[in-house]
């Protein structure tokens, strides 16, 4: 039974989660590298939207602001559910931007709440991929050992007693 190689494919698992822990690290430190390194502008609220329908909250807001090298930015920003209560009521936002980073534009009044949700995700990524590195481990195994034993024969042997 040649199937249990397709067990291998567990690690496609671990693998996913290492690239959302490493997403995740590389969004962290983009938002301190622009708001450490970024310009500092106020934003005009151009779209607030929030949307809360059962389980599902989702938002965003867009913003425009101009550089100070003559540049019109217009951003759309997804927005989770701890930071609109922060800038429900906000029409000019101060902001730090930084062209070319991972992570452009940093919203001031919210920094220190985006920062731990990044965090928040980097450590569930970090459970779930040492988690699903075990998990795969152990089916990497049993998948080799079957593999190693050969193939088992299935042998259906019809009895008949009404001779």
């Amino acid at each position: 039974m040649k199937s249990y190689k397709f067990l291998y494919l567990i690690w496609l698992i671990p693998a996913t989660f290492l690239f959302l822990c490493i997403h995740q690290a590389m969004v962290w430190y983009g938002i301190i590298e622009t708001y450490e390194n970024g310009e500092s502008y106020t934003a005009e609220v151009v779209e607030f939207e929030f949307k809360q329908i059962a389980a599902q909250t989702n938002g965003y807001i867009v913003l425009r602001f101009e550089t100070s090298r003559g540049d019109n930015i217009q951003k759309k920003l997804s927005l989770p559910v701890e930071m609109a209560g922060q800038l429900q009521q906000i029409r000019v936002v101060p902001v730090r931007y930084q062209p070319g980073a991972f992570q452009e534009i940093v919203l001031m009044p919210t920094y220190g709440t985006q920062k731990g949700l990044v965090l928040t995700n980097l450590a569930m990524a970090v459970v779930a991929l040492l988690m699903t590195l075990i998990l795969a481990v152990v089916v990497h195994r049993y998948a080799h050992k079957k593999l190693r034993s050969g193939t088992e024969e299935l042998e259906i042997e019809r009895i008949d007693h009404s001779v």
